[in-house]
């Protein structure tokens, strides 16, 4: 059995490819398996795969049906064998001591998760990301970590047991909040979070990734994702633990449903109990916790007012 199983989803990024898997093949450590999963690729991805399988036995390839992300992320877990598991999107790349360094950290601390720091790939400059610290209060650091800018699945190295033991994949047909979904389920379950506050990971930004086009599907996808993180938390029976933080992610992921007065009705009934969140809410301007306090506390005729005050000055009355 190797020791990790590096898992990259594949869709129509044949520019960039071939440094993702580079980057891979450059690591320190070599104990690992490649698992590329061409998810219906239309470009020249697919060959480019089978090219470097034929090159390298660590490799090995999955061609399918597209699916989406999540499903080409299902696909590769379904076929990993190592220890431990690490997504790497196609489009980005790692440095070559990533491996090497999350699993000594790993070994050293006995921890289940080991998740290194980032660096925002744009054209013209790099912008570091420091993830937040995880400590020995779980409650204390996931809350600290579902209040953070980003929750992601790449970027660590997971124990591959958390997805066996506790039955955990990546959410099918689900575009936006896909990776808070998971790593909110892995770092409840992991007995212990370690941080290296090294940027390994290369996010590459791209105007054309669904982090840069947000429509209505991705606000239901996300509003489904926190409302099921709370299902989740209630069933585990923690769900007090989290409700302040969780709320908070309610608000922010509700607060377009203020702005039409026909979505009023589903920012009231969805999580009912945000209202209680709205003043100390950090996404959101006073603006906005204003009309949601308005709403939540039967004055609605303040936020109708500020509505059409709003849509006059946009020119829609």
């Amino acid at each position: 059995m190797c020791v990790i199983s590096i898992i990259v989803p594949i869709y129509n990024i044949e520019k960039f490819l071939p440094c993702c898997i580079d980057s891979i093949l450059a690591q320190t450590f070599t104990e690992w398996e490649l698992i590329l999963v061409d998810d219906g690729s239309k470009d020249t991805c697919g060959s480019i795969c089978d090219e470097y399988a034929t090159k390298d036995g660590r490799i090995r390839v999955i061609h399918k049906p597209n699916g989406g992300l999540t499903s080409a992320r299902n696909g590769g877990l379904a076929m990993a064998s190592g220890e431990w598991v690490m997504y790497l999107d196609g489009d980005d790349w790692i440095e070559p001591e990533m491996l090497e360094l999350l699993l000594q950290k790993g070994e050293e601390t006995g921890a289940d998760i080991v998740m290194g720091d980032s660096l925002f790939a744009y054209p013209d400059r790099d912008v570091p990301y420091r993830f937040p610290d995880w400590d020995d209060c779980k409650i204390t650091s996931l809350n600290r970590y579902i209040t953070s800018v980003w929750t992601c699945v790449w970027g660590g190295i997971h124990k591959r047991s958390l997805y066996e033991e506790h039955q955990l994949q990546s959410p099918q047909g689900v575009t936006y909040c896909e990776d808070f979904h998971l790593i909110v389920r892995l770092c409840y379950f992991a007995r212990k979070v370690a941080n290296v506050h090294r940027p390994f990971y290369h996010y590459r930004q791209q105007g054309g990734s669904v982090m840069h086009n947000l429509n209505k599907k991705t606000e239901c996808d996300e509003q489904w994702v926190y409302q099921d993180i709370i299902r989740f938390f209630k069933e585990q029976g923690v769900y007090e633990d989290y409700r302040k933080t969780m709320c908070w992610r309610m608000l922010k992921s509700t607060q377009e449903l203020v702005l039409e007065r026909e979505t009023w009705k589903d920012f009231l009934t969805m999580v009912p109990e945000k209202k209680h969140y709205i003043w100390d809410c950090p996404y959101i301007n006073l603006k906005l916790k204003f009309n949601m306090w308005c709403l939540t506390h039967h004055l609605s005729w303040i936020s109708r007012l500020m509505l059409n005050l709003r849509k006059l000055r946009h020119g829609r009355i």
